[in-house]
């Protein structure tokens, strides 16, 4: 997972925009958040992004499908459905416009978290490709955290107030190598959008050659 540093005030004020679509909906986002909620007392939620969880849903091998079976939080795409005359256009700035700005496939998530939200443990094989992730946080309360293959660690990374972004190869099925257990928690409102750039044999230094590009047009002031 690789880190980057946003300094392109245009793609920021883009951001800025972007969050403040949902903010302004910010009760009625709380409202629908039910996700994945798991049916047990709030104050036990945060075992989800525990390492005992971790090796809980390492151990499940291949009855993994890569989506996190376990969170709290809303969904635009679950908004729109609900409340279609409120975040229909919100799934349509995220889901269309925002990947052809950013010049990525397409838009892999786009998530409100509210206070207690958070996704459990879980490694998106299944939407495979080269992601980045940006993240805006009301005051910087929460965290979120990798396992580290090579070093056999779980690396938490604290969020900050505002925007930060990072970065991965999401590896397939087939491709354990690259598979990247994650995890996210909040105490504080917290917005997650990500966009994937799609790889196979025979495109696959095409896609990082797009994902370094929006990289460099991100960190460029």
């Amino acid at each position: 997972m690789t880190e980057i540093v946003i300094r392109n005030k245009e793609l920021l004020d883009t951001l800025d925009k972007t969050v403040n679509m949902f903010l302004e909906h910010r009760q009625l986002c709380e409202e629908l958040s039910d996700n994945l909620q798991p049916d047990i007392p709030v104050e036990e939620w945060e075992r989800f992004c525990e390492e005992d969880y971790l090796h809980e849903m390492i151990a499940k091998g291949d009855e993994h499908k890569g989506f996190p079976e376990t969170g709290f939080g809303f969904q635009v795409a679950q908004g729109a459905k609900q409340r279609p005359d409120v975040f229909e256009p919100l799934k349509k700035w995220t889901k269309h416009e925002l990947p052809m700005i950013f010049g990525a496939r397409s838009n892999s998530l786009t998530s409100y978290y509210p206070p207690n939200g958070f996704v459990g443990w879980h490694t998106n094989w299944n939407a495979h490709g080269y992601q980045i992730i940006l993240t805006w946080s009301e005051d910087g309360d929460g965290y979120f955290s990798y396992y580290d293959r090579k070093s056999d660690t779980i690396i938490t990374e604290p969020d900050v107030k505002g925007w930060q972004a990072r970065w991965y190869r999401f590896g397939r099925v087939d491709e354990p190598q690259h598979h990247c257990w994650h995890t996210a928690w909040t105490n504080c409102p917290r917005f997650t959008l990500a966009f994937k750039f799609p790889y196979n044999v025979l495109y696959e230094e095409e896609s990082l050659d797009a994902i370094q590009d929006f990289i460099t047009e991100l960190e460029t002031a």
